[in-house]
């Protein structure tokens, strides 16, 4: 909501190379906006290399974005030919780490001599509420994961896979607590994470990245069960442009784009024993789940065409082949599936 995401939709569109999309000229907008336009939180960034608290609102929530909008320019960039950009934009999307307080292991402002802005607490839409908020719509619980590009790096930062897993487990067992300046658009609450707004859609697909991935299944099947209802008030939040929807189709199906620029789809726990979607030139993309019910949500093993299949993603290319992908579904989770690093996800790469 901080940034100008946009890019992010011009950079899958033309990874994707859907017909109509110009990257020269999408670059040529993009450009300007990376290295010209002029703004008090802009020039923060590219100096301080983080947006200062003491200046500007939301800082926390506009770095954590402009970062994401650098890596999906990076993309853009480097489809028109600049490869010189695009390098500079590569390297200036880590900038989510320098609001990474990794002794109390949360995203924080910080002023801007460089100081963690106080008094701090996880909760809390901000250090000085009653002259802005920090967060966008979010606190520093949901904003500390909202990195969706550089996932290794990221996990980094928490000690590794046993320490990141431990932060997205405390995330999910946090008391739901907020304070009274929260806007109503954090709903849908399970802990501290936020079903019923965007920054958090993408979080119960992180533990693939750390070896836990039968965490993820456990999770997006609860969500798909707990936080949407066949009634007018169905949904636990904020519909903005579809998302809510949108997540529940793509999780319904088994897999969800925890970086759209990437191409790469997380595995999650498929809702239904048979879905076919049609594909271009008359190919038929048939995601098929014979053993799934509400016990069976944990995945067993794939297949991809017949052939065993032991990542915990697969691509977007991949599926626009078309085929069969199946899932055997159980009800106890299968501690092996996803866990080798050479089965995660893949990320700061695009496909």
């Amino acid at each position: 909501m901080i940034g100008w995401h946009s890019d992010s939709i011009i950079a899958e569109a033309l990874s994707k190379h859907l017909a109509g999309v110009d990257a020269q000229k999408a670059w040529g907008v993009y450009k300007k906006l990376a290295f010209e336009t002029q703004s008090l939180s802009l020039n923060d960034y590219r100096t301080l290399g983080y947006v200062s608290a003491d200046k500007s609102d939301q800082s926390v929530s506009r770095i954590l974005e402009y970062s994401h909008d650098d890596w999906s320019m990076a993309r853009i960039a480097e489809l028109a030919g600049d490869s010189d950009s695009a390098a500079r934009l590569r390297a200036r999307s880590k900038n989510y780490k320098n609001v990474i307080d990794t002794k109390s292991q949360f995203a924080r402002p910080r002023l801007a001599d460089g100081s963690w802005a106080e008094p701090f607490l996880p909760n809390a839409m901000g250090h000085n509420s009653l002259k802005w908020w920090d967060f966008t719509e979010s606190n520093s619980w949901q904003a500390t994961f909202l990195n969706q590009h550089d996932i290794y790096n990221f996990i980094a930062l928490f000690g590794g896979d046993a320490g990141f897993e431990a932060k997205l487990d405390a995330l999910f067992a946090a008391p739901s607590d907020l304070p009274p300046d929260a806007p109503p658009d954090m709903s849908g609450l399970i802990g501290q994470y936020v079903h019923g707004n965007e920054p958090s859609h993408h979080i119960a697909y992180l533990y693939a990245y750390c070896g836990a991935h039968h965490k993820t299944q456990a999770r997006v099947r609860m969500l798909l069960k707990t936080q949407y209802r066949p009634m007018p008030d169905g949904l636990s939040g904020n519909e903005d442009c579809g998302q809510m929807s949108a997540w529940y189709i793509m999780s319904a199906l088994g897999f969800y784009p925890v970086d759209p620029v990437s191409l790469v789809y997380v595995f999650g726990s498929p809702l239904f024993p048979k879905v076919e979607i049609p594909l271009a030139d008359g190919k038929m993309l048939r995601i098929l789940a014979p053993k799934v019910n509400d016990s069976n949500i944990y995945i067993q093993s794939i297949t991809w065409n017949g052939r065993r299949y032991s990542k915990s993603w697969i691509s977007h290319h991949d599926l626009m082949k078309g085929g069969d992908l199946v899932f055997n579904m159980g009800p106890a989770p299968n501690l092996a599936f996803g866990a080798d690093p050479a089965d995660r996800p893949p990320s700061f790469v695009t496909l």
